[in-house]
């Protein structure tokens, strides 16, 4: 939701609220303690003071000096230091009238001396102003608060919206190098092949078998690095059937550990309509993060774990995605093995928001948990 600026209705009638209720409430205060000192110090040299009739001076004061700060626009955005301060003055000097002009009609200064007239004015001026000014000094700690949430809103949008930017042209990098890779690489590597296919050709029976032989070897390792490494290297990048959705990609990953190892996959209701192909809601930088986990859990498992089981699930958890991968692997100790491969997407997890448990037990297998907070459930929930 966005902070309220100053020249916001709701912002200014915020400002006016807090102008009054502080000054109202420090006069309420000096209106009822003043009334009642007085009573006692006139009660006790056998004076008789009519008390509820200060009183009812004294707050027909506060209720000027209120009316007052409205009508001058104390409270009004971007008005001039000056302006503020001589309104205070003013409205503070305009009350203290009201109130000695309201004592003398309820009859409790019948014939007042001037020296009567000039000290309640000016202790009612005085404390008028101390309410007015402490009143003035709490809206602009308001504003000031206002405008600090308003900033710091403003730089977590920009923050984020250099996060997506980021991520975004990852995913593009990524897609377009491994596009590369399975392509024009593997198209070149081919053509190297047939290259040398033709080449053995030739020179069949004029060359040493020896040599023909040697060719042939690098005509197989050629190969092999276009099935294997380019191949490997372009999942890597940007995991297959990625672009359809993030569950068709786990199933892809999945798909491709040896059938020796017993591999579950569990999808909740609600992942599978955040991920629908037709309505995905889901971007390709959360799909990739996802994977991504699901991938580091699994080859844990195979190269360090020696898992029999890895048992893949995907929930929804508030407004974020859980990925869960457990094995019954051999497990380990925590602490006693580098774990950077899962350090970096734990970090990665983090500047998305979201946050990577990984527990484990020596003999009884490893949990991976990944909180990936979705784009389309916290602006739902907003």
């Amino acid at each position: 939701m966005p902070a309220a600026t100053a020249d916001d209705p709701a912002a200014a009638r915020a400002d006016r609220r807090t102008l009054l209720l502080a000054a109202g409430t420090v006069m309420s205060v000096f209106a009822v303690g003043a009334a009642a000192q007085t009573a006692w110090v006139y009660g006790n040299q056998g004076g008789s003071v009519p008390v509820l009739l200060r009183i009812a001076a004294n707050l027909t004061a506060v209720v000027g000096m209120l009316v007052l700060l409205v009508v001058v626009g104390v409270a009004r955005p971007r008005r001039p230091t000056t302006l503020v301060v001589l309104g205070v003055l003013a409205a503070g000097v305009a009350a203290a009238g009201v109130r000695f002009g309201v004592q003398v009609t309820l009859g409790i200064y019948p014939h007042p001396a001037r020296s009567v007239v000039l000290a309640e004015v000016v202790s009612g001026a005085v404390v008028a102003w101390i309410a007015g000014f402490m009143g003035l000094a709490a809206m602009l700690s308001q504003r000031r608060l206002r405008t600090q949430v308003a900033a710091a809103a403003e730089s977590r949008l920009q923050i984020e919206l250099a996060l997506q930017a980021l991520q975004y042209e990852e995913v593009r990098v990524r897609r377009e190098v491994a596009e590369g890779l399975h392509g024009s690489m593997q198209q070149r590597l081919v053509l190297v092949v047939a290259r040398l296919d033709r080449l053995r050709d030739r020179l069949s029976g004029r060359a040493e078998p020896e040599d023909l032989e040697l060719l042939g070897e690098v005509r197989e390792q050629i190969e092999l690095v276009r099935e294997t490494d380019v191949r490997s290297t372009s999942r890597m990048l940007y995991p297959d059937q990625l672009e359809v959705g993030m569950v068709p990609a786990v199933r892809a990953l999945l798909g491709r550990i040896p059938t020796t190892v017993n591999t579950r996959f569990g999808v909740a209701d609600e992942v599978r309509v955040l991920d629908d192909p037709a309505d995905p809601r889901l971007t390709r930088s959360e799909r990739l993060l996802a994977v991504r986990v699901v991938e580091e859990g699994v080859t844990n498992a195979l190269r360090h774990g020696h898992a029999a089981v890895v048992d893949v699930r995907v929930a929804v958890v508030g407004d974020a995605l859980e990925v869960r991968v457990a094995d019954d692997g051999v497990g380990f100790v925590p602490g006693s093995v580098p774990a950077s491969g899962t350090a970096r997407l734990g970090d990665r997890l983090r500047l998305a928001g979201g946050d990577l448990r990984v527990t484990s037990v020596p003999g009884n297998g490893t949990q991976v948990v990944a909180r990936l907070p979705v784009e389309s459930l916290r602006t739902a929930a907003r």
